[in-house]
C-alpha cells in the first residue's frame, strides 16, 4: 500500500494545529481562574465607586472638592481600591486638621502598584497633624502619596509626624514620568528607617519644583528634597544647614536648578515661580495653575 506523505503531513499538522490550541485554552483558563478574586473586587470596587460623594464632577472647571480630613480619607480609600483618577482635578477648600484620621492610610502604595495619577491642587492651604505611621501599615514606603503618579501642588503640610522605611513628606516614590510635586512645603517631623526625603524619597522620573522642607528629618540617608532621586529639581529652598543638603548626591542622577537657602517664611517660595514654569509638562497640555504663597487665593 502507498503512503501519501503529504497527507499524513498535513493530518499531523492539523492534530498538531488543534493541540496546541486546547493548550493555549487551557491556559486561559487556569490564568482567569486563578484571578476570580481579583475580577470580583475589581467588580465591587467599580460598583462602589458609582457612588462617588465628593463635590464637583472632577474637570478643571467643576474639580472634585476636597474640604475635610474624610474627603481625604475617601480619595486615599478609593485610590487603594485601584482608581487611578487620570487627569482628574481635585481642589482643597480649606485647611484641614487630620487629627481625626488616626494613622492615614497614604493614597497609592508602591506594593499595590495602585497610584494617584490626577491632578491635587491645596489652593496654597495646609494640613495639621497630619500622622503616618509605617509600621502599622502594610507598606513601609510613606508619604502622604505613597506612589504619586500625578501631581500635587500649592499644598503645604503644617505639622505632624511620618515615619516608615523610605519616607517623604508628600510622596515616597513615583510611577510614571506625569509625576510632579509643585510649589508644596512640609513642616512635619519626619523618621526613616532607611531614607528620608523632606519632600519625597525616590521620585526618580518625576519633578519637584519650588518646594521647601522645614521640617526634621532622620534616617540613614536624609536629604532635605529627595533622599534618593528625581529627573528635575529646580526652584527649591532648604532652610536647615545649606544648599548641598538638598539631595542624595549618591544616587542623585537629574538636574538641578536655582536651590538657595532660605528661611521659614513660605512666601519665598515665590521667588522661583516663573523659572521652573517650563519644566510643568502634563498629558494633553492639562492646565497646571501654580498659586504664590499668601496671594489672596489663601485663606
Amino acid at each position: 500500500m502507498k503512503i501519501d506523505i503529504r497527507k499524513v503531513l498535513k493530518t499531523s499538522l492539523l492534530g498538531f494545529s488543534y493541540l496546541v490550541r486546547i493548550a493555549l485554552a487551557c491556559v486561559i483558563v487556569w490564568w482567569c481562574v486563578g484571578r476570580v478574586d481579583e475580577w470580583e473586587s475589581f467588580q465591587v470596587f467599580r460598583e462602589w465607586n458609582d457612588h462617588y460623594e465628593f463635590e464637583g464632577t472632577g474637570t478643571y472647571e467643576d474639580p472634585y472638592l476636597i474640604s475635610s480630613a474624610d474627603d481625604l480619607v475617601k480619595l486615599s480609600d478609593a485610590v487603594n481600591n485601584g482608581d487611578y483618577f487620570f487627569e482628574t482635578y481635585f481642589r482643597q477648600t480649606c485647611d484641614i486638621d487630620m487629627s481625626s484620621c488616626g494613622n492615614f492610610t497614604p493614597i497609592g502604595t508602591l506594593d499595590s502598584g495602585y497610584m494617584f495619577r490626577g491632578i491635587y491642587d491645596g489652593g496654597c492651604h495646609r494640613l495639621y497633624n497630619l500622622t503616618i505611621n509605617g509600621n502599622e501599615l502594610d507598606s513601609g514606603f510613606v508619604g502622604l502619596f505613597g506612589k504619586l503618579g500625578g501631581v500635587v501642588m500649592n499644598l503645604g503640610i503644617e505639622s505632624g509626624r511620618i515615619s516608615g522605611d523610605y519616607v517623604g513628606s508628600f510622596a515616597s516614590t513615583d510611577g510614571s514620568t506625569d509625576a510632579m510635586i509643585i510649589n508644596c512645603y512640609n513642616k512635619a517631623s519626619l523618621y526613616a528607617m532607611v531614607r528620608c526625603g523632606g519632600i519625597a524619597d525616590n521620585l526618580s522620573a518625576g519633578r519637584i519644583l519650588g518646594c521647601a522642607n522645614y521640617g526634621y528629618t532622620s534616617g540613614i540617608y536624609t536629604s532635605q528634597i529627595a533622599s534618593f532621586n528625581c529627573s528635575i529639581v529646580s526652584g527649591c529652598c532648604n532652610y536647615i544647614n545649606s544648599a548641598d543638603d538638598i539631595v542624595n548626591y549618591d544616587t542623585f542622577e537629574g538636574a538641578i536648578f536655582d536651590i538657595y537657602v532660605g528661611t521659614d517664611d513660605v512666601t519665598e517660595l515665590n521667588r522661583h515661580i516663573e523659572d521652573y514654569q517650563d519644566f510643568i509638562i502634563y498629558p494633553n497640555d492639562y492646565p497646571i495653575d501654580v498659586m504664590a504663597w499668601g496671594s489672596s487665593a489663601e485663606s
